[in-house]
């Protein structure tokens, strides 16, 4: 079994992605060491309890630029301590469009080297599965990916690059069978090339929480917890529910996040007439979250563009009962009408009437918590993906020459 990962990540620590420190932690309750690799420096503002022991306990190193001087010192290292491999890279590297990472990579492959580093993970297919099959190829670190949204559907590396990478990677890791069928019909891969390993959630943090009952004519509490951006569907939300304020349906709605849409949705809540209704926490801990949730009778996520979110997932095992829209991964976190309800991305009167379902059918609430609750337990238990990830990375360990890796994937 592996005894050392190294994560590799555009920055840390990262209020948004909270899911890559839960990740990373929960090796460390495996008695794996965790080293985490950052190209730029994190935001601080709020440190999440997992990026806090991240800190803490695992090592953080941010990969800095350096001098031509310094990138051909690593280079004679190096030779001497590889000669055939780094002359093989080296011939690839100087035709390669991205040889500015490669050479920029020496010096933290040689760390990871000197650290025993056993895998190379990044999490999305952008700059940061770039470094981790530069440093791959220096060292011989065998090296791999987890793909989320952005980074398949926008293809930051552009689509030729990925798909090389991809198939040089020791594991492909995606998070939905949306995603792994997207990445099948535009990469060029096999079904058995990518492995679906769920995020997961911790759900001893996230326990079942009793909510009080939604009563008939009640004002009904509704949570959104998101970045404030476009594509998580703020603007939609807030028609929608100036819709639901038309049909005589009281409603307080809490968004936490923060973004650059703030003002801007400050203004169309004025605008529409609900501004007394709605309120904006910006970005809080989770501590707040969950307090909130136990203070919710529905959680929304009216977004037009997701991967599987894990804000849906914590919602769930809270108890939330949740209305999310029907893409991408989510149909395969929610079922419609049985664990929550699913609504059109963009539908404004989609999303309104599922608000009117829930405030006319109020028993409903009860059916979709324990169905929630059920779902993310059998699915998306982050102990059982931690597990399934670790499996993973051995099994591509074990598989390597021990000297010069050869790149070989490991099939589900």
């Amino acid at each position: 079994m592996i005894k050392t990962v190294a994560y590799v990540l555009r920055s840390f620590p990262e209020p948004s992605e909270t899911f890559i420190a839960d990740e990373a932690v929960s090796l460390l309750a495996c008695d794996i060491k965790v080293c985490i690799l950052h190209l730029f420096a994190g935001n601080k503002s709020i440190i999440h309890p997992s990026a806090q022991t991240l800190l803490e306990k695992a090592q953080v190193r941010l990969i800095e630029p350096v001098s031509m001087l310094v990138m051909l010192a690593f280079l004679v290292r190096w030779s001497v301590v590889s000669p055939v491999r780094t002359l093989r890279t080296l011939l690839m590297v100087i035709r390669h469009p991205a040889r500015w990472c490669y050479f920029q990579a020496l010096a933290p492959a040689w760390w990871c080297q000197q650290k025993k580093i056993d895998f190379l993970h990044a999490h999305y297919a952008d700059i940061n599965f770039q470094y981790a099959a530069a440093m791959s190829a220096w060292s011989g670190i065998p090296y791999g990916v987890t793909t989320h949204r952005y980074d398949i559907f926008e293809n930051p590396l552009g689509i030729d690059q990925a798909s090389k990478l991809f198939n040089q990677a020791n594991a492909v890791v995606t998070i939905s069978e949306y995603n792994r069928k997207y990445m099948c019909d535009t990469y060029g891969l096999a079904t058995n090339d990518i492995v679906i390993v769920h995020c997961g959630i911790d759900l001893d943090r996230f326990a079942y929480t009793e909510h009080a009952p939604l009563k008939t004519h009640q004002v009904i509490r509704l949570l959104n917890v998101g970045r404030l951006y476009p594509e998580k569907g703020q603007d939609v939300l807030l028609h929608a529910l100036a819709e639901v304020e038309k049909r005589g349906i009281l409603f307080q709605l809490d968004i936490i996040g923060g973004g650059p849409m703030l003002e801007e949705l400050q203004a169309l809540s004025r605008k529409l007439g609900i501004e007394k209704r709605v309120h904006f926490h910006g970005a809080q801990p989770e501590a707040f979250v969950r307090n909130m949730h136990a203070e919710s009778h529905v959680f929304v996520l009216p977004s037009r563009s997701e991967g599987l979110p894990v804000a849906c997932m914590e919602a769930l095992a809270l108890g939330t009962p949740t209305i999310a829209t029907r893409i991408t991964g989510i149909p395969e976190l929610i079922i419609d009408g049985v664990s929550g309800l699913l609504v059109e991305p963009e539908n404004v009167n989609d999303l309104a009437n599922a608000f009117c379902r829930i405030h006319d059918n109020p028993s409903l609430l009860e059916q979709f918590r324990a169905a929630g609750r059920e779902a993310v337990t059998c699915e998306f238990d982050r102990r059982e993906c931690t597990h399934q990830l670790i499996d993973l990375w051995s099994n591509a360990r074990h598989l390597l020459h021990p000297i010069d890796a050869t790149h070989t994937k490991v099939s589900p």
